[in-house]
């Protein structure tokens, strides 16, 4: 089971998307813990990181370590992306917006 940090129980923002997500009626704002090295092992990206309530994050981002495929190229990337799929971005992958 994967560890996750809250970074907040009432998230409001000032991020668009938290301030959406609050409305929407979730205001858990977490995510998942990268390990005690990070950059070490390959990243879970989550579609979203707000959830109603601590417990069903938790569920969502464990849900995701046992069915998150990992992006191979841009393409599977930009699929994930939207289609709104948790995915893993390997170790050393550079956002094709960064290179």
């Amino acid at each position: 089971m994967m560890i996750a940090t809250v970074l907040s129980h009432n998230c409001t923002g000032p991020n668009r998307a938290c301030q959406k997500a609050h409305r929407d009626g979730r205001s858990v704002h977490m995510i998942p813990d990268a390990g005690r090295n990070p950059g070490a092992s390959p990243a879970l990206i989550m579609p979203m990181y707000h959830y109603a309530t601590e417990d069903d994050g938790r569920q969502a981002i464990n849900r995701a370590i046992e069915t998150a495929p990992t992006v191979t190229c841009d393409e599977d990337l930009y699929t994930y992306r939207r289609q709104g799929v948790a995915h893993f971005l390997p170790v050393g992958w550079i956002d094709p917006t960064r290179r």
